[in-house]
């Protein structure tokens, strides 16, 4: 029995990115609710002025009994060499110069201010929200930045309001459907006490089937995401256990496959009806073990057979590329290929867990240029990861080089990443075990203090890094972090590091 009629889903401010959770979200309740009003909301679409009017008026037209948030992004600066703040921080810490150091403190209070802002609206929309309409309307908040700090946001929200912690599916149908959410994994405060039941239990995505003319329907900002990458998950979960990551803890360690058909049919339908030509597998990994190979050669078959002229990306590791399943990643459109190398040192990918072997992942590379790739194949290192040393590092360039002796080397980008420290990750724990993080260290925390233990660089290597780093951005190319690696090489000597 249907205990609400309607439910409204809002996606809080983030980076405009197509939220594909949340018509996954709209699509499962659907199926289960064909009666049940919905609609989607993208307040990321919208001039930040006009959010909250926006927000009201459509709440007291639609008169929700369900009014769902989706918190994506909260780190809105990446560890990387894309996001300008790294070099803002490396100026503070690194630079030579006095002059630039100065003005980089400057810079980086500016870059504090704009990452508490963001926090502060996110929690005034949810307080503001719950304070008008908590009374008749259930408050529900979920997404991957409240997965990954719910206890930390739950502090700042209003009594009541239901966190949901990784998949909601399960959630909203039995919120819906009036049953008990024993079993769900949901958080929440009530007389100032955490009540947080963290039992995971997967859902099936096999028949996750996308009705566009009912999404159509309730997504009417779905046109504003023609000229950007489109998300389509075609599988959950991860078995590999990678120390800095926190998919498994998200989506869980159990993977699960969308069928075959009902992917192709959500590109095709992208496609046909809103012109859409570039899209993002948003799978943790496209293929993470041996057995997804068959599922992900199917999938690429069936789009290959459409005959569309589509661009697709992912993150793939190029360890589990067959020599067919590179041919038909060709023939399908793969565009640029981002590859998650992390370092160039067996024993230290070992300490990483990350569950690869190095010398497959190359030979992998290998199979994509006899099967014609012309794209990029972008190179993500971690620089400074735990146990690394002037040899391991020394080994990233190696690798670099012997990647771009494969393909041409205008192919080959390395980018540049540090790890930075996330809730729940295996390498949180590590890290607060040997000392370099407190347990009771608040990852919202973005002082210069915090924010350098929680950005992992540590020294000797630290000085050495961060000037090869500088060095390059100094002088900038169409290829920094090949720049930055070339830097790094020459600075790799005793002198420079101890």
């Amino acid at each position: 029995m249907i205990s609400c009629r309607s439910i409204l889903f809002v996606r809080l401010p983030c980076q405009p990115l197509y939220p594909v959770g949340l018509t996954y979200l709209a699509t499962h309740l659907h199926k289960h609710f064909p009666d049940l009003r919905q609609q989607i909301i993208d307040l990321s679409l919208l001039p930040k002025h006009k959010r909250r009017s926006y927000l009201k008026e459509l709440v007291e037209a639609f008169r929700p009994d369900i009014l769902a948030f989706s918190w994506r992004d909260i780190q809105i600066f990446a560890p990387h060499e894309g996001d300008s703040s790294l070099e803002t921080a490396f100026n503070f810490f690194y630079s030579p110069n006095p002059f630039k150091r100065a003005v980089s403190a400057i810079k980086g209070l500016g870059l504090m201010g704009r990452y508490y802002s963001n926090i502060r609206e996110n929690l005034s929309i949810l307080r503001e929200s719950h304070r008008h309409w908590g009374k008749s309307t259930k408050i529900v908040l979920g997404g991957s930045a409240f997965s990954a700090f719910y206890e930390q946001l739950l502090c700042d929200l209003p009594e009541g309001v239901l966190g949901m912690i990784g998949e909601g599916e399960e959630i909203l149908r039995k919120m819906v459907g009036g049953e008990s959410l024993e079993g769900c994994r949901v958080a929440v405060r009530r007389n100032n006490k955490f009540q947080v039941y963290q039992q995971f239990s997967p859902i099936d995505i096999s028949d996750l089937h996308v009705d566009f003319d009912f999404l159509t329907g309730i997504f009417p900002q779905i046109s504003s995401y023609k000229d950007r990458a489109i998300g389509v998950q075609t599988k959950r979960g991860c078995h590999f256990k990678c120390a800095f990551c926190i998919y498994p803890f998200i989506e869980g360690n159990t993977i699960r496959y969308r069928k075959p058909e009902y992917i192709v049919d959500e590109v095709t339908e992208h496609a046909r009806r809103s012109g859409m030509d570039r899209f993002w597998f948003t799978d943790a990994q496209f293929i993470p073990g041996p057995s997804a190979v068959h599922h992900c050669s199917e999938v690429l078959e069936r789009l290959t057979a459409t005959g569309l002229d589509i661009r697709w990306s992912s993150y793939i590791r190029t360890s589990l590329i067959t020599p067919e399943l590179s041919r038909l990643m060709v023939a399908s459109g793969l565009e640029d290929l981002e590859v998650s190398i992390t370092s160039g040192d067996q024993g230290i990918l070992n300490n990483l867990w990350m569950g690869f072997n190095l010398e497959d992942l190359i030979r992998g590379c290998r199979y994509l240029k006899e099967a014609g790739f012309k794209g990029k194949i972008i190179l993500n290192y971690s620089l400074n990861s735990p146990g690394e040393t002037a040899e391991t590092l020394q080994k990233c360039v190696e690798s670099y080089r012997r990647i771009a002796s494969i393909f041409q080397e205008s192919q080959v980008f390395p980018f540049i990443f540090f790890i930075g420290i996330q809730p729940h990750s295996e390498i949180e724990k590590r890290l607060i075990r040997e000392g370099h993080l407190s347990a009771d260290y608040n990852p919202l925390s973005l002082s210069p203090f915090t924010a350098r233990k929680m950005f992992y660089n540590p020294p000797p290597l630290d000085r050495v890094i961060g000037r090869a780093c500088l060095k390059a951005w100094a002088h900038p190319s169409d290829n920094p972090g090949r720049d930055i690696l070339l830097n790094l090489e020459s600075g790799l000597t005793a002198k420079n590091i101890y």
